[in-house]
């Protein structure tokens, strides 16, 4: 599109030799067709630069002055007050938001099509993009930024804390209070800051010379987190590291329940500081950062491409620092 030729399902399928219903079936992954036709048909598609129907109905010039947002997790307070924020800054400049939910932690071309049937003029994303979806969105030059995650590789302007450094500090407090056999739950491995904050754990244990036991770092996937809590306990860990506040708070009733001491017996730490924003009936030791800051750096990335006052194409890669908040639990 963006002023050229449209491609169609049977330019694929002329350029490949097959027959339009195999690439149409091929591109919506059906068990039919074989995972090597699948894939280099969809290479072609790539390669080709061609959108889905559904998605390239969606696309139109002009200005709705509306901004995507987009997580995948509506019941972890992180995100609502993210979302609010971002909402009260695009309204002070007229501009109105939109929620959509991601699926497991992707952004995929499914969820863009349903963004962008809503005549959207930017994305504002906690979950990392496909290729795909950055290639439609770059081929239409409608604007995303990533937040939250930090992705160098990709062209898009992205916002991230410093996770590792948030891994370290907490690892670290809990060192300093005693604790030998240190876990970790995170959100499943391929969320790439869940991998960085393990990364910061397991330095830090390196540099103060306290075993890693690879076997305690858990990745939820499949399993819910009293599961993994119950392993835990049994392995004898005396400190867990979580992903998030939500994640650690749910391991501190567990804990509770099952008759250990906060903190004497196990030590918990979180990451996102909610607790400045829900009171709560523990104080966390945790990691926090700058959300304003934060956010203010997102609205003017995202409306400084809107209103075309940097060029499409010039991608910016924002990081912030992170500070440890010692509360109850260490």
């Amino acid at each position: 599109m963006n002023g050229g030729k449209t491609v169609r399902l049977i330019d694929i399928a002329n350029r490949l030799g097959l027959t339009v219903n195999t690439v149409s079936r091929a591109l919506r992954d059906k068990s039919d067709i074989g995972a090597e036709t699948k894939e280099r048909v969809r290479n072609t598609a790539r390669e080709m630069g061609y959108i889905p129907n559904s998605i390239a109905s969606s696309l139109r010039k002009g200005s709705s002055k509306t901004i995507a947002i987009v997580f995948d997790n509506l019941v972890n307070p992180y995100f609502m007050i993210m979302a609010d924020k971002i909402h009260s800054r695009l309204d002070a400049r007229g501009y109105a938001s939109m929620i959509f939910a991601g699926y497991e932690g992707g952004f995929t071309t499914e969820i863009l099509g349903q963004i962008l049937s809503r005549k959207v003029d930017g994305i504002i994303t906690f979950l990392e993009p496909d290729l795909d979806v950055l290639r439609i969105l770059s081929t239409n030059q409608i604007p995303i930024v990533l937040l939250g995650r930090k992705n160098t590789t990709l062209e898009v302007d992205s916002v991230a804390t410093d996770d590792f450094k948030g891994g370290y500090l907490i690892t670290e407090a809990m060192i300093a209070s005693g604790a030998k056999k240190i876990a970790y739950i995170g959100v499943p491995s391929t969320v790439e800051c869940s991998v960085r904050r393990l990364n910061g754990m397991t330095k830090c244990l390196k540099d103060h010379q306290v075993p890693f036991y690879s076997e305690l770092s858990h990745f939820v996937n499949g399993e819910s987190i009293e599961q993994i809590f119950h392993k835990l306990k049994d392995s004898q860990t005396d400190a867990i590291f979580c992903f998030n506040d939500m994640i650690a708070l749910e391991v501190y009733r567990f804990a509770a329940e099952s008759g250990l001491k906060v903190p004497s017996e196990l030590k918990i730490g979180g990451f996102d500081d909610i607790q400045t924003e829900f009171k709560m009936p523990i104080k966390l030791t945790t990691i926090a950062s700058d959300r304003d800051e934060i956010v203010d750096t997102t609205i003017r990335l995202m409306l400084d491409k809107v209103r075309q006052k940097t060029p499409y194409d010039d991608y910016q890669y924002v990081d912030f620092d992170v500070r440890i908040v010692y509360g109850d639990t260490t």
